[in-house]
């Protein structure tokens, strides 16, 4: 039985080329139901389609009438989000992102909602699918991320997991050759700066000044631009928004415990108190970094390094939802990637089988069975990485695309 699981003689290639195609099966026939059942832009839940989108639109059309400090003013980004979707009982959907956000978005209120909504998604997914492919050009590759269940989740959602993976992704892949324009794509990340902390310790770790100074100075150019275009007024409000996203979405889990997925909503669903969830989330985040550095100083392996990164900003910050599991993507395809090339190590192809379908589960077994799987999933997934690092010493694994431009 555990030969099962161990060497996974079941997942072949043939295999692997049609589970995806029949993930999507019952991707578009569930995606068809639900859409007939939903009365415009409401779904049978009573939830906006492409949720997690309508606060972003509404931020937009808010910031294009020159009222851009009142995203972050309830009534007032209450008041767009009906509008948006043409239903007065529409819940409220917090805009919990810095200014520079506001200039990512700007535009996508100068389409109607539906409209706006089916770009974004076109043009983020293809972002995804890209980076995708310019880590592994195999076909089946290329399928198992269509049909990736993070990325359901986030294209359910509506929500920005594939520009994160898209600029996270982008910046690893042109690291070593183009350090400016990896830098550039790590600063625009600033929109999501719960996504940073890392980052910098990385690239100060591994000696990368060319990068850091192109994020920094990106970051620096964002926030003048937005603080020019928006107003100081509008990065007081976000300010002073910081204390509620951090006590009601956070602390008290506004948005559910079951859907964060980081240490700390672990350790919440459980009842612990806010000071042992932080304290907790501290010391993953610790194991987090240490293990990132370690395996660039062990191993001259890239894809190892650019694994490991794109594991631990997941796993360093305690605000992770749900749909940003979408960037497991990329550690899954630089590892598998690196099976290919050598050969996949025990228990390995179980456990990118089990990272590859977690998103799927992860929040209704958290909310329904108590059972926070994310936070483990992603810590074995580091291991893995570290285990490879101890076999692959001094190996160059910068094949594969993993540093093409």
């Amino acid at each position: 039985m555990l030969d099962f699981f161990r060497q996974a003689p079941w997942l072949t290639r043939r295999r692997l080329a049609a589970y995806p195609k029949l993930f999507l099966l019952v991707y578009v026939a569930s995606a068809a139901t639900w859409l007939m059942r939903s009365k415009g832009l409401i779904d049978p839940a009573g939830h906006p389609i492409g949720a997690d989108f309508i606060d972003p639109w509404s931020a937009s059309w808010l910031a294009l009438h020159r009222l851009p400090q009142a995203v972050y003013d309830v009534p007032r980004l209450w008041s767009v989000e009906r509008i948006a979707v043409d239903y007065p009982n529409v819940g409220f959907a917090g805009f919990h992102y810095p200014p520079v956000y506001l200039l990512l978005i700007l535009p996508i209120a100068l389409m109607p909602y539906a409209w706006s909504l089916l770009a974004w998604t076109v043009a983020t997914f293809a972002a995804y699918l890209a980076t995708i492919w310019k880590i592994d050009r195999e076909r089946d590759a290329l399928w198992l991320a269509i049909a990736f269940p993070g990325a359901l989740v986030n294209l359910t959602n509506g929500q920005n997991g594939f520009l994160t993976l898209g600029l996270l992704g982008g910046a690893l892949l042109t690291l070593e050759r183009r350090p400016i324009l990896a830098g550039v794509m790590f600063g625009l990340m600033s929109y999501k700066p719960q996504y940073g902390l890392l980052v910098p310790i990385f690239l100060i770790a591994t000696g990368r000044w060319r990068a850091i100074a192109a994020a920094a100075v990106t970051v620096a150019m964002l926030a003048g631009l937005s603080l020019a275009i928006f107003g100081a007024q509008t990065w007081q409000a976000f300010f002073a928004s910081i204390a509620f996203t951090r006590q009601v979405v956070l602390e008290q889990g506004g948005s559910g415990f079951e859907k964060l997925q980081s240490a700390f909503a672990a350790a919440r669903l459980w009842g612990f108190s806010v000071a042992t969830a932080y304290a907790l989330q501290a010391a993953t985040s610790l194991i987090a970094a240490f293990a990132v550095i370690w395996i660039w100083r062990r191993t001259a392996n890239f894809a190892l390094h650019a694994a490991a990164l794109a594991t631990a900003v997941l796993l360093t910050t305690p605000y992770m939802m749900d749909y940003d599991l979408v960037i497991l993507a990329l550690p899954i395809a630089w590892i598998a990637l690196e099976g290919r090339r050598t050969s996949f190590l025990t228990w390995e192809k179980s456990l990118l089988a089990f990272v590859w379908t977690l998103p799927l589960f992860a929040r209704s077994l958290a909310g329904h069975a108590l059972i926070p799987v994310a936070p483990l999933a992603m810590l074995l997934l580091l291991a893995d990485i570290a285990r490879r690092a101890l076999q692959v010493t001094g190996v160059d694994g910068r094949s594969g695309g993993a540093t093409t431009a």
